[in-house]
């Protein structure tokens, strides 16, 4: 598989930051921002430059701390999954509200997803990495029968 180098704290930090805007959105029922943190959330699966947070923490660390933070290596593919798995469901979850269906539970469902990231990123247990491994195990089975 494809590794890339990441900076464990940066993601971190990149998590934290899309957890905090989903609460904000959640608190203030802004449809839009939320909107605007699935579409950023997408992006990230064309390259790590477009996560925005991401690459401000990457570069305040390098050049303004002058800290020597050591990127450790993980698959890109695991990296894109996430941050696509979590942007296609905020935007399901936007989608809902947008088109006024089920608003109430969708910004439950928007609320969940934000406990989700936060777990992530403050315990380090993804659901979304979680499901990446096992649906990787499955189909490794599947292709190996055929």
């Amino acid at each position: 598989m494809k590794q890339c180098l990441v900076y464990d704290k940066s993601l971190r930090f990149s998590r934290a930051t899309y957890g905090v805007l989903i609460l904000i959105a959640f608190l203030f029922h802004s449809q839009w921002l939320l909107l605007v943190v699935s579409i950023l959330m997408i992006a990230r699966i064309f390259s790590i430059k477009l996560n925005i947070p991401y690459q401000f923490h990457a570069l305040f660390l390098r050049k303004v701390l002058k800290q020597a933070a050591e990127p450790s290596q993980k698959e890109s593919a695991e990296l894109n999954f996430v941050s696509g798995m979590t942007g296609i469901l905020l935007l399901i979850g936007f989608l809902f509200i947008y088109f006024e269906k089920f608003v109430d539970f969708a910004w439950i469902y928007v609320l969940i997803i934000a406990f989700l990231i936060f777990l992530a990123c403050f315990v380090g247990f993804c659901v979304a990495t979680l499901m990446y491994v096992l649906f990787k195990k499955i189909f490794k089975k599947w292709l190996i029968r055929e």
